[in-house]
């Protein structure tokens, strides 16, 4: 099997390149960087593991009827007003297109070895230009969490602190410490 790598000026690839590209190197992991241009990425363990506790967070408490018609989802491909990304997860309209155009309600994105604090940071400012309410980027490592919203500072939380959904998640409620896997005790 031939394993292509990202060019240079990746964000110039359409979708269909894009997708033909995941299909054709199966055992690689591709998303967008803050520009949108396709990077390879090397998500270890512990953020799928932190990714499987979010989604299930989420959508326990969608499935109480909090958001009616909303879905919980993880890496799914979006373009948005140009701009393509793939939030580790996302809570969307159910009835979205297959790849959405629409920016998600809440984006997740998890911190990984092969993308700094810099760059989730401008991922964030992107998704708030875009429409998207509220993003949480997660950090595995200091098991600690920056909440972003429109218009307002950017919250750090950890441990006990409880992270709220405000208006954008009416009624969410966890401890931050819900957020990641349990600790391993041995």
């Amino acid at each position: 099997m031939v394993v292509e790598a990202p060019v240079a000026h990746a964000s110039r690839i359409t979708m269909e390149e894009f997708i033909a590209l995941v299909e054709r190197n199966p055992e690689r992991h591709y998303k967008f960087d803050a520009r949108g241009d396709v990077v390879e990425m090397s998500p270890k363990w512990v953020h799928g593991d932190t990714q499987g506790e979010i989604v299930m967070l989420l959508k326990l408490w969608l499935r109480g009827g909090a958001l009616p018609g909303y879905r919980a989802a993880t890496e799914v491909v979006h373009e948005i007003g140009g701009w393509r990304c793939r939030p580790d997860v996302a809570v969307q309209p159910g009835d979205c297109e297959p790849i959405p155009r629409e920016a998600p309600l809440l984006a997740v994105e998890i911190r990984s070895e092969s993308n700094p604090r810099s760059e989730l940071r401008a991922k964030a400012a992107r998704y708030l230009e875009r429409g998207t309410q509220m993003v949480w980027l997660v950090y595995p490592e200091s098991r600690s969490l920056e909440l972003h919203r429109a218009g307002e500072a950017a919250q750090t939380l950890s441990g006990g602190d409880v992270l709220e959904g405000g208006a954008t998640l009416p009624g969410f409620r966890v401890s931050v410490n819900e957020v990641f896997p349990p600790l391993q005790t041995v």
